[in-house]
């Protein structure tokens, strides 16, 4: 019988302690580190609010992203040619780059408003500010409008929306979402723990019109998903109505379609462990919520849109937030808008639809 052999180990010594490291052990210690690191710089570059020191944001490894996403995107575009060619559609979406004018436009004049500048305590004490521009004449529909992921001005999603839901007469208030604008916050939550601010937003809101108002919450993208988890709360029955323009169904579902499509990364191990690392450093995880889960209990109004050449977040999100939602719904899909663009590209048809969901779930008592 041949003897086996003994596997050779490194002994560590140190502090009157011996630690022998078999080789296997070593292999597996050099495996586990660059995962580790590639995972922590997945929750630094999504979920902290400065994630310059993430390793997804060297420069190297940008370039690296985008030499391979650019490839990706040239034999895609030459395949989405050639379908256009045979069916006489159109390739992708318009975008946020196709209506600068408009999106300028709106912000100078939400800027040159008379606001008033509101402060709020969070339930776990950070500083949460908010923007409130009253309606020129007596009305009681108050719309609550909530940004998306790290939003560029307090109304660049809505900029194209703003003046006109304040000419329609309603009042509108404009938080800035946790770890955003002047707003505290090291971590961003995508709605795991924004829900719990934007429930005190409803209620400081019910509290300022002494109950007699109707509110209606509005999000778009990450603000969709805020807006969705937020009515799987216990909100003040003032909340007469949801839109959910371009949302997803929860942080782990996004992560798990963004690692693939963007960084070319299967979701084990890295998101696991990025998941982990999430729960040690901001105290929440990917799967605490879902807005699927808040859709089957809800029973507040909702009227979801999105766009149908979204590469952000896919539409089918939206269509599965429909289908489970239990409550009165209705939902709209245009067909040419990217992600958070539908206000633009179907701009008459976008704000008919949210003015007839508005006024159909206002109380007129």
């Amino acid at each position: 019988m041949r003897k086996k052999k003994k596997m050779k180990s490194i002994e560590v010594q140190g502090q009157g302690m011996k630690l022998r490291i078999r080789p296997s052990g070593i292999a597996a210690i050099l495996l586990a580190l660059p995962v580790y690191g590639v995972s922590n710089g997945l929750y630094e570059l999504a979920v902290c609010r400065e994630n310059s020191g993430s390793f997804f944001q060297k420069k190297g490894i940008q370039k690296l992203a985008r030499d391979i996403n650019g490839k990706r995107e040239d034999r895609r575009r030459k395949q989405e040619e050639k379908q256009g060619e045979k069916s006489g559609g159109i390739g992708r979406g318009l975008s946020f780059a196709d209506f600068i004018k408009e999106i300028e436009d709106g912000k100078s004049w939400f800027q040159e408003q008379k606001k008033e500048r509101i402060t709020m305590t969070s339930y776990d004490g950070l500083k949460l500010v908010a923007y409130y521009l009253p309606a020129k004449e007596d009305s009681r529909k108050v719309l609550i409008l909530v940004h998306g992921y790290r939003n560029s001005g307090i109304v660049g999603d809505f900029s194209n929306l703003v003046k006109f839901y304040h000419k329609m007469g309603y009042h509108l208030l404009v938080p800035y979402q946790r770890a955003h604008g002047e707003s505290e916050g090291k971590h961003i939550c995508f709605g795991v723990k924004e829900r719990y601010d934007l429930v005190q937003w409803t209620e400081y809101i019910a509290g300022r019109f002494a109950g007699n108002c109707n509110i209606f919450l509005s999000g778009i993208s990450m603000g969709s998903a805020t807006v969705l988890m937020a009515a799987g709360l216990r909100l003040p029955e003032q909340v007469k109505g949801l839109i959910a323009d371009c949302g997803y169904t929860s942080p782990w579902d996004i992560f798990t379609y963004m690692l693939k499509k963007d960084f070319h990364l299967p979701k084990f191990p890295f998101l696991y462990i990025a998941d982990y690392i999430c729960r040690i450093k901001a105290g929440f995880h990917f799967q605490e919520c879902s807005t699927v889960d808040s859709m089957k209990g809800n029973r507040i109004p909702v009227l979801f849109i999105h766009g149908k050449k979204d590469e952000t977040v896919p539409v089918e999100m939206s269509r599965i937030n429909y289908e489970a939602c239990g409550a009165e719904k209705e939902i709209f899909i245009v067909d040419r808008a990217a992600h958070g663009t539908c206000n633009l590209v179907e701009q008459e048809e976008y704000r008919k639809r949210a003015v007839a969901f508005i006024e159909k779930w206002s109380d007129r008592n």
